[in-house]
């Protein structure tokens, strides 16, 4: 194989790493930030809450005063 086509090889799998490696930091940083966007939220009871996370309290209270009858 030539040399040009060695460094031409080596600078493809480079640049095909960075933008692996940039893909996975921009998709950390894409669920941390909604993590910290959703935290304060769930933890006020904010009725910007989504509906799932609310009835699954409710649920969860439903079935403590059960075990206590």
């Amino acid at each position: 194989m030539s040399e040009q086509r060695v460094l031409f090889l080596q600078k493809s799998l480079i640049g095909t790493c960075a933008f692996v490696a940039l893909i996975l930091f921009v998709s950390f940083y894409m669920v941390v930030s909604g993590a910290v966007q959703r935290g304060p939220r769930l933890a006020s009871g904010d009725p910007a809450t989504p509906q799932t996370a609310q009835r699954s309290v409710g649920h969860r209270a439903a079935l403590l005063a059960r075990v206590g009858n």
